[in-house]
């Protein structure tokens, strides 16, 4: 009976490890992916451009017969002086800035996107605010 003893227990210290190798293999695939994937999303944010350029993207074109364009809401913000027959070039602008409606300029020349809004802390105010903590630039 002791032989048989000993291979049954031989056997569960082998599926121990077997199972043990195979939760290794899990976490040590899991951690080469994570690292991975944060490799690639650091390589990725240092060489992605912000696309925020100073125009308002490509022009939009509209034609009779086709469904007017988004404005987020018909009824609430409707086109004012959009004649639906003939063909319009317009863009998306941000909202209060249309011209036929809240988000939406008809025409060419829509205008320039307003400056960015002014910083919270600057040099000037930043001894004030943060004082031993601000950096010395």
């Amino acid at each position: 009976m002791p032989i048989v003893g000993n291979h049954y227990d031989r056997q569960q210290r082998k599926e121990r490890v077997v199972a043990r190798i195979h939760i290794m293999k899990k976490l040590i695939a899991g951690a080469l992916m994570s690292g991975g994937l944060a490799m690639a999303g650091a390589g990725l944010a240092a060489g992605t451009a912000r696309a925020d350029n100073p125009d308002w993207g490509p022009a939009h074109h509209w034609c009779p017969g086709e469904p007017l364009p988004a404005t987020g809401n018909h009824v609430t913000d409707p086109f004012r002086g959009w004649d639906t027959s003939v063909c319009h070039t317009y863009y998306y602008l941000w909202p209060g800035m249309g011209n036929v409606s809240n988000m939406i300029w008809d025409g060419d020349n829509p205008p320039p996107k307003p400056p960015p809004p002014p910083a919270l802390i600057t040099r000037d105010n930043c001894q004030q605010i943060l004082g031993i903590f601000c950096p010395k630039a």
